[in-house]
């Protein structure tokens, strides 16, 4: 009878070990609810844009110091016209990419392009902006670097190097040199979406590229003489398009011209340095990173077969591109990168933080799968595989019923539960008491909520006009009559527009409604109301069977497998290691096609099916 007792016991101590327990202050969700800033220059105009890319003698009308980039242009067939269409909007937008973070003085520096100055934060949940008047911050792709207990900072098209001890202090940043090129017999010419690396030697390389003709390039300085470049440029990553499906611009790696290579990042791991780059438009749900491996900080890089190593093709939020991989305080690796939007503007863009993971053969991932649900920060050293940071919280809200005290055309309720960032609800005007009320259907656990803010008719932020917070509440409701208020945000003072609330505990409710509080400059309007919890009842049944068909060039793949039982959607997940299948995409139907593939490697796939009650793991599939 004893032995019976102890094998019962021993069955309820792991039953009970294996149920995680959530720090639920620690608590986040990508993208980062930050203080976006919007575009201080608001759009300009497709309309203004009357180029004739077909004009013999257009070269000869562009200003000099634009004739070689034109020229490079010129050389791919729709290169220059593809540029000017991607700049061209007449909507004001918020944006923030090009991340690069550095630890200094146990402090975490977010520097980001076109935020008026920096972000701080001790814990990476926390983040405080830093005002610059010091820094030309209004540009694009910073880099930073610590380097002799001091912070350094620089950003693309400028040969300005910057340092500071006092990086709390946005306006304690001293010029180093308005000299750093990286070309030595061209004083003046820059370097597009810099990248400085300091190895572990005291030795400090430059990086550099962005383009859809140059290449990424590097080269080393010397920190002792003015951090004047050493020896000449080499080149370290072409355009592979050919090979490399990913490089292909759009949104499914389909079009058959070169992509922008661009936003170089270097790390150094187990004695390697892993070159990553990002393509091939910012603009692209596809957009992510690739990976070279050298032994030597200047080459020869070698392309690793499963690249990218940090992709998001599907989801709610898409994108995972020109980013940085740091270490944590507690030595976990991390990759932030630029998420997409793109709808008033290409660059209309988020940020994402993503665990990332080395194998035990060195490969390098960037795990993105349940990056857009809420996930914990650990608090020490951490296993990412054996213990992800996933709450393991479900979506409650696709495709749930919405309904709205006014809509616009376009614009209707709808959209708040259509599962993209890519669309939005929009009320008719910015006065309190406009409202946004989903109908889960049924009662449900209710974990957290995201309310992601769509700024619709915003102006952009200024001294003489500031960005006015918004102020709402939320409340839940099991008959749609009586309201319960799970948060009150009428004391809201800042402008943040991705807020998740994380309840103190789970809300039984069906519905769920965000009512606004304050006038605003603008119109009410969410991209998404998002609902998460766990639901009661079973998970899908597995996916056991699947079809790849692999197009003649194999750069493209569509994998397709018979709906299961129960299921909401999936993950499509591959690898070219049947033990490493780390890349995925989410999608709700049964089919998937992907132009991102290599045609020199052989793939793995896997297919996992998801409902609000949890994720069942597939069978993998025969390499293809």
């Amino acid at each position: 009878m004893k032995k019976y007792i102890f094998v019962l016991a021993a069955l309820t101590l792991c039953l009970c070990s294996c149920q995680r327990k959530i720090d639920r202050s620690r608590v986040v969700i990508n993208p980062i609810d930050l203080d976006y800033e919007f575009t201080k220059e608001g759009g300009q105009s497709s309309a203004s844009v009357d180029v004739d890319f077909n004009d013999p003698n257009l070269i000869n009308s562009i200003p000099d110091e634009y004739k070689e980039v034109v020229a490079q242009l010129l050389k791919v067939p729709g290169a220059l016209k593809d540029m000017i269409e991607r700049l061209a909007s007449p909507n004001n937008y918020r944006e923030a990419a090009d991340p690069v973070v550095s630890l200094y003085n146990d402090r975490y520096y977010l520097f980001v392009s076109k935020s008026d100055g920096y972000w701080s934060s001790d814990d990476m949940q926390h983040w405080k902006h830093i005002r610059s008047t010091v820094l030309p911050v209004d540009l694009y792709a910073p880099t930073s670097m610590v380097y002799n207990n001091e912070l350094y900072w620089m950003t693309s098209d400028l040969n300005s190097l910057w340092k500071t001890s006092n990086p709390e202090d946005g306006n304690s940043w001293q010029l180093v040199t308005d000299k750093l090129t990286p070309y030595p017999d061209q004083p003046d010419r820059t370097g597009h979406d810099p990248d400085l690396f300091l190895d572990d030697d005291g030795r400090v390389y430059f990086y550099w590229g962005c383009s859809n003709v140059d290449n990424i390039m590097g080269i080393e300085l010397d920190p002792n003489n003015n951090f004047k470049a050493i020896g000449q440029p080499v080149t370290l990553i072409t355009h592979q398009q050919d090979i490399v499906g990913w490089e292909r611009p759009s949104d499914k790696n389909d079009v058959e011209r070169p992509g922008y290579n661009e936003g170089p990042s270097m790390l150094k791991y187990n004695g390697r340095y892993y070159l990553q780059y990002a393509s091939p438009g910012t603009e692209f749900d596809s957009y992510g990173d690739g990976l070279y491996i050298s032994d030597s900080p200047l080459g020869p890089y070698q392309r690793e077969s499963y690249s990218p190593i940090s992709v998001k093709p599907g989801g709610w939020m898409t994108g995972a591109g020109h980013g940085d991989t740091f270490q944590d305080k507690f030595g976990n690796y991390w990759h932030v990168a630029s998420t997409v939007i793109a709808q008033r503007h290409m660059f209309e863009r988020r940020i994402g933080f993503f665990p990332v993971i080395f194998t035990k053969k060195d490969h390098m991932y960037a795990l993105t799968d349940f990056s857009d649900r809420p996930y914990e920060l650990p608090k020490g050293k951490a296993n990412f595989v054996k213990h992800p940071v996933w709450t393991n919280w479900m979506e409650l809200s696709i495709g749930k019923t919405v309904t709205a005290s006014t809509e616009m055309a376009g614009k209707e309720a709808f959209k708040a539960a259509d599962r993209t960032i890519k669309t939005w609800w929009s009320a008719q005007t910015g006065k309190p008491e406009e409202w946004l009320q989903m109908d889960l259907g049924k009662e449900y656990p209710v974990e957290a909520v995201q309310v992601n803010f769509a700024d619709e008719a915003f102006p952009h932020r200024s001294k003489s006009s500031p960005f006015i917070p918004y102020k709402y509440k939320l409340e839940g409701s099991i008959d749609g009559v009586e309201w319960t208020v799970l948060a009150n945000k009428s004391a809201n003072d800042v402008t943040n527009p991705h807020p998740l609330i994380v309840l103190d505990k789970a809300a039984t409710v069906r519905y769920i409604k965000v009512t606004n509080l304050s006038e605003l400059p603008g119109k009410f309007s969410l991209f998404d109301l998002r609902v998460f919890g766990i639901a009661e009842g079973e998970k899908p049944a597995a996916v056991k069977e699947m079809q790849v068909n692999r197009t003649a060039d194999r750069r493209t793949m569509t994998v397709s497998w018979q709906p299961v039982e129960g299921a909401q959607g999936y993950f499509l997940r591959w690898g070219t290691d049947p033990d490493e299948l780390f890349s995925a995409c989410e999608t709700l139907d049964p089919s998937v096609t992907l132009g991102l593939f290599s045609s020199d490697a052989d793939y793995y796939f896997r297919v996992d099916s998801f409902n609000e009650s949890g994720v069942t793991k597939g069978k993998r599939g025969k390499k293809q």
